[in-house]
């Protein structure tokens, strides 16, 4: 699936922009060209036509021009909040395996672990999520934020555990988050490798 999905708005105002450069333009040849059996060829040009022409040929131009330049600062956009979500899901991936892999964390230790390092990127991810929709459409969104929001609620659910000193629910919960948190990394790579 393409990279940019353009809006309505910006494809009808393209549509616009070429069919009035191109009319224009068009036109104003045809004028210039309009009664060239007279001697003075100068005189032969309905001057008035022809400037209305070319008018309506250099706003198709800078309609154009506005359009892509539109359409450029949309991508760059759309690439910042991507990089945002996929740093910001590395980030909470990396502080659960972290946790993951330290047996002897105290519960308190996990409640810091989880404010310290992934109350911000959960926030960042959820603030950048449409960048996904406009990368590779609706179908890996879904997919992805599937994963992604079980992994948040476990992580939110083991937070809760480790508040009220439950051991075993913090484990359980935390080694199901990070499973839902590859998940949704493996589901963005795929999406990747296939991205053109």
């Amino acid at each position: 699936m393409s990279a940019t999905h353009h809006s309505a708005p910006n494809h009808a105002s393209l549509l616009l922009g070429h069919l009035l450069l191109w009319s224009g333009f068009l036109a104003a040849a045809f004028l210039s060209v309009l009664r060239t059996e007279q001697a003075d060829k100068w005189t032969t040009i309905p001057w008035l036509w022809y400037l209305v022409a070319l008018a309506i040929g250099f706003v198709g131009v800078v309609l154009v021009r506005r359009v892509k330049s539109h359409d450029t600062l949309d991508e760059a956009k759309t690439e910042a909040e991507y990089s945002a979500v996929r740093n910001s899901l590395e980030d909470v991936l990396s502080a659960i395996s972290r946790l993951n892999a330290t047996t002897d964390r105290t519960p308190n230790e996990v409640l810091g672990s989880i404010d310290g390092e992934c109350a911000e990127p959960l926030s960042d991810f959820a603030e950048a999520r449409q960048a996904i929709v406009k990368r590779f459409g609706l179908n890996t969104y879904a997919d992805v934020m599937t994963e992604f929001a079980s992994g948040e609620r476990l992580i939110n659910r083991s937070w809760s555990a480790a508040a009220d000193g439950y051991v075993d629910e913090v484990t359980a919960s935390l080694n199901r988050a990070e499973q839902h948190l590859r998940e949704a990394k493996a589901i963005l790579d795929t999406a990747e490798s296939h991205h053109v």
